[in-house]
């Protein structure tokens, strides 16, 4: 299965947001590793309408990380996405740092000023701009999105922020999907040598901390 193919599996999604807010999410869902697309596109979508370039935004408060992100979908063939749509989180990254809240729609207005207070706190520690597009990767591309890194760094001149510019084009985005197939499942029973000395549980799973020999572990690792 490619990602073409996982998109067209989530209709109900397409039908709800467009078909190209749902592959903006899909492909942001992989580069974060976020298995709730349905509550990543209703939490990160701005929604459109004067949305000041900002197509989608993200504060994932438990690691402390920002991604806000530009898409863009065509069904012609290119050799490269536009550039001018990844110099456009300049844009969204001025009106997140400097712009007037109160000239944009309501729910875009609350992450604003969320994000601002979130900055001012230290609740952010890194912030990804993501330009998605269904096409190859390009360096025009990289430069526009390097220049956003570097405007975005100067504004908010805090060095304990990392901020990051990714392209996530057709190839890196058919790359992070086969990558989720690609784990390690196991499904054997196997038996534990050891007794445990602490154990701790939540609604799906057990934990706990034990002593064992390493050969164990290295019989493990070479199955």
């Amino acid at each position: 299965m490619s990602f073409i193919d996982a998109l067209n599996t989530r209709q109900a999604l397409v039908d709800k947001i467009g078909r190209d807010a749902a592959y903006l999410c899909l492909a942001v869902s992989l580069f974060i590793e976020e298995p709730d697309v349905d509550q990543l596109a209703s939490e990160g979508l701005t929604d459109g309408g004067n949305d000041k370039k900002i197509d989608f935004i993200y504060h994932d408060a438990n690691l402390k990380k920002l991604i806000f992100a530009q898409g863009y979908l065509t069904e012609k063939k290119k050799d490269e996405a536009p550039a001018n749509k990844a110099s456009d989180l300049n844009t969204a990254c001025a009106w997140l740092i400097s712009g007037n809240p109160d000239l944009v729609p309501e729910k875009l207005r609350d992450i604003i000023n969320t994000f601002r207070e979130a900055i001012n706190s230290g609740e952010i520690e890194s912030i990804d701009l993501v330009y998605v597009h269904n096409l190859p990767e390009s360096v025009n591309v990289s430069r526009e999105l390097q220049t956003a890194e570097s405007h975005l760094r100067a504004a908010i001149n805090k060095e304990n922020i990392s901020i990051r510019a990714h392209e996530l084009g057709k190839t890196k985005i058919e790359h992070l999907f086969a990558a989720q197939d690609s784990h390690i499942e196991v499904v054997d029973e196997i038996e534990f040598p050891a007794e445990i000395g602490i154990s701790q549980s939540g609604a799906n799973w057990t934990a706990g901390v034990a002593t064992i020999k390493a050969g164990w572990l290295h019989d493990l690792y070479q199955k």
